[in-house]
């Protein structure tokens, strides 16, 4: 799981020409689902979510208040593109990113459990969730507005997500390169990878929003 978390003046998300959600101050949160995330990740986001301190406090303390000790807003919004891998050619690749269909469910815990999270700690009630935490529209084509304060913003990675980056940039020392001894060498051209596949998924659903 990636997001791009941006300290806003205020942000909104308008679809169909119609303005679906709008904030004040606070942040602008960009979320990407990977093929394996897990919740544990979804806990790991929405509280770093809450609770980063990305405002000066009145004494001129830096980066000491969150948009929890502000009573500031939280806009989330669905942006698969960030997993794209962009390092070879000129086509974004989508491999990285969940398809659609197994996505929606992870994007959706986790706007679920950054609202429970900002209620709990400010002891509000249920009927202010979609007020303080608000959402975009999945898998719509949507078009974000925003005054970025500062200008201020941070990426974060889940711990599984950093893993699998880790784990992509080479094969660590000492592991032994190539195909194992009796392992068929290649994969059919008739059959795609599962990499393949799940790109082809992630594609389609982008081709549906266009």
């Amino acid at each position: 799981m990636k997001a791009i978390i941006q300290r806003v003046l205020s942000a909104s998300v308008t679809v169909d020409n119609q303005v679906v959600s709008s904030i004040g101050k606070g942040i602008l949160v960009l979320a990407a689902i990977a093929p394996d995330d897990t919740p544990e990740d979804v806990e790991y986001m929405a509280n770093k979510l809450v609770k980063l301190k990305m405002w000066d406090d009145d004494n001129g303390g830096r980066w000491k208040l969150s948009v929890l000790d502000l009573d500031y807003q939280v806009l989330m919004v669905s942006q698969f593109t960030l997993l794209a891998n962009i390092k070879k050619g000129t086509k974004p690749d989508f491999h990285g990113a969940c398809p659609p269909d197994l996505a929606r469910g992870m994007y959706e815990s986790l706007l679920a459990r950054t609202r429970e999270l900002y209620l709990k700690e400010k002891k509000l009630d249920a009927s202010k969730a979609t007020e303080v935490v608000q959402n975009g529209v999945f898998g719509a084509m949507m078009q974000v507005a925003l005054v970025n304060d500062g200008p201020v913003t941070f990426e974060l990675n889940s711990p599984q997500n950093t893993a699998l980056n880790t784990s992509q940039k080479g094969t660590p020392k000492g592991s032994k390169k190539g195909t194992p001894k009796g392992t068929p060498k290649g994969t059919p051209k008739d059959t795609p990878t599962p990499a393949e596949d799940n790109a082809a998924k992630v594609e389609e659903g982008l081709s549906l929003q266009s």
